[in-house]
């Protein structure tokens, strides 16, 4: 079957965004390191798993502090939790803990090995490193923000997340089987129903909020709102909004400034 370029430029986040993929890449590297680099010893990078991927950068506030947690996107297949740490800073100010959880990148880890890893990092951080969190939120962008969906679902039981922040993510997994996204992966149609959010068992989540930014293809914002509208269903806080002048790669930026939406939005749902 032919590519359907319609269908490989719906899906390619840098076809719409204000620069292409990889200067953003760079971006979020310097921003990272700068904020790593300036934090010394209050941030640290521990081990949930015996995989040399299996890690989280952590970033402790005093004990019971909220914790929020970010899962980095790159199509399953680039990024790190090293290049995406740039809030660490902004969340122990704010009086919060942060993780950014890494994992083994596609083709070398399946879909559903990330997806165990994120399920088992997000327990570690809640039951085993020591943070005793008041309040949970996972959050994620793009590839990110289907394996943050992904946690709050319950495999096998359920998991404690007070709430979740979706950044332009892929919850049916259906159209990128037939485009390149899908080369390092190797979906099947029932491997991408199996892994698909969208397509699975809604289970107790508090809030959900996920965001689009408004210079992003319309299927990113319909996989949001078609999301959001299966959450809202089966009675789910949960809403679908799109950020004015933000594209698929600076809408992270806001995670946690205050005065922005996303960010305010974050913050509350923290102090909640």
């Amino acid at each position: 079957m032919s590519p359907d370029p319609d269908l490989e430029r719906e899906y390619s986040p840098s076809s719409v965004s204000k620069h292409p993929a990889p200067w953003y890449i760079e971006e979020y590297a310097r921003r990272s390191s700068a904020v790593l680099e300036s934090l010394g010893g209050r941030v640290t990078r521990e081990h949930y798993g015996p995989g040399p991927d299996e890690y989280v950068v952590v970033a402790r506030h005093a004990p019971g502090s909220p914790l929020l947690v970010f899962i980095h996107g790159g199509y399953w297949k680039t990024l790190s939790a090293d290049e995406c740490s740039m809030w660490a800073a902004d969340a122990l100010d704010l009086g919060f803990s942060f993780a950014s959880i890494n994992y083994t990148l596609a083709p070398t880890a399946t879909l559903e090995r990330i997806v165990t890893q994120c399920r088992a990092a997000f327990d570690w951080l809640l039951h085993t490193s020591g943070l005793t969190p008041a309040r949970v939120i996972v959050s994620g962008s793009s590839a990110g923000g289907h394996l943050a969906a992904m946690v709050t679902i319950a495999n096998p039981q359920p998991v404690r997340c007070d709430a979740a922040i979706l950044l332009s993510g892929v919850f049916d997994l259906r159209p990128l089987v037939a485009t390149a996204v899908n080369e390092p992966l190797g979906l099947t149609v029932p491997d991408a129903v199996r892994l698909s959010p969208a397509h699975l068992r809604v289970t107790p989540v508090r809030s959900v909020r996920a965001f689009v930014g408004e210079e992003e293809t319309a299927s990113f914002k319909s996989q949001s709102d078609a999301y959001v509208d299966k959450l809202v269903a089966a009675s789910v806080d949960a809403t679908s909004q799109v950020v004015v002048g933000r594209d698929h790669f600076d809408l992270i930026y806001d995670l946690v400034t205050p005065g922005t939406h996303l960010g305010d939005t974050t913050i509350g749902l923290l102090r909640a």
